[in-house]
């Protein structure tokens, strides 16, 4: 059904059916406009107002007739006879996609992320990860009662973590065995609200755990500096700690790309790994696996200090 009476906000809606009046869920807002016939042309153009709207619903309650706005999509064709007639914005980014009118992408609907998938406990499922119209391969993980999404593995030292910027900034590896997602990942699942990390380490039979309510790395063009917050875990905190060598607020280095504070050394180049730097280190998980000269391998100084590379990390996030 078109609907063109504003110039700056056109577009077409379809009839997708029906759906109850009750699904609260679909809210972004609900409103009895001071005209008495509330119509799909009037609700359309509240619609097209806001760029959050992707379907107008017109439905009936005991106070009579209403309209409200809904940010969601229909997974398929709705039937039934509930008291919402609802109405999508048409678009051509396919069935599974909706198209987000606040960036101008085809995004997914459906089986986006690791919330779509559950692992058991202790159980690590590979998913395909749709974001923004960016698709990576990424392990889901189920731990501490909440599904993760890992973003680096150490596991048995197969794949070679001393790399360049490029490979890191667009990852690496096996998510069979050892990889790391790439920072632009990570940055996009940041800014998709994956704001918890959890980082889970292993020596021999010994495990610990950091968790940080609060994850952040910045984009490129702040060489995707680090911020975290709201420590808690058994492992010690090695990243948000305020002692010398810790690594919050720091910048990511590189063999080949030096960001870090030290004017006299490349820390990424001595330390045999690239991660985020000031000078030295308090963690250093892409280390050399198995280098337990001092400060080369895996390490987490609060958990076997820096001459003991660590035997398996991983680093996760989640939505909070």
């Amino acid at each position: 059904m078109p609907y063109l009476e504003a110039a700056t906000v056109t577009g077409n809606f379809l009839y997708r059916g029906n759906v109850s009046y009750f699904d609260k869920s679909l809210l972004i807002s609900e409103l009895t406009p001071t005209i008495t016939d509330i119509s799909l042309r009037y609700g359309s153009l509240e619609c097209l107002k806001n760029p959050d709207c992707n379907a107008v619903e017109i439905c009936s309650s005991v106070e009579g007739s209403i309209f409200r706005l809904s940010t969601s999509i229909s997974k398929s064709f709705q039937t039934g006879s509930d008291t919402c007639f609802r109405y999508e914005l048409e678009h051509t980014c396919g069935r599974e996609s909706f198209y987000n009118r606040s960036n101008g992408l085809c995004q997914c609907v459906t089986d986006c992320d690791c919330e779509a998938v559950t692992p058991s406990t202790g159980k690590m499922w590979s998913h395909r990860i749709k974001l923004e119209g960016h698709e990576f391969s990424a392990n889901c993980f189920n731990t501490d009662g909440h599904i993760w999404t890992m973003i680096q593995r150490r596991e048995d030292g197969s794949v070679n973590f001393f790399r360049g910027w490029t490979e890191y900034k667009t990852g690496f590896g096996d998510v069979i065995t050892e990889f790391w997602i790439g920072l632009d990942n990570i940055r996009l699942l940041v800014l998709n609200g994956f704001t918890v990390l959890r980082v889970e380490l292993e020596y021999g039979t010994e495990s610990v755990y950091a968790e940080y309510s609060s994850f952040y790395i910045a984009g490129e063009e702040d060489k995707y500096r680090i911020h975290v917050s709201g420590y808690s875990g058994t492992a010690g905190d090695g990243i948000s700690c305020t002692t010398e060598f810790c690594n919050n607020e720091a910048q990511f280095s590189t063999f080949d790309n030096d960001n870090d504070a030290d004017q006299f050394l490349n820390n990424a180049e001595f330390w045999r790994g690239a991660w985020w730097y000031h000078s030295g280190h308090k963690s250093h998980l892409n280390g050399e696996y198995g280098n337990n000269n001092h400060g080369q391998g895996i390490n987490w100084f609060y958990f076997k200090g820096w001459t003991v590379s660590l035997t398996r990390s991983r680093m996760m996030l989640r939505r909070t």
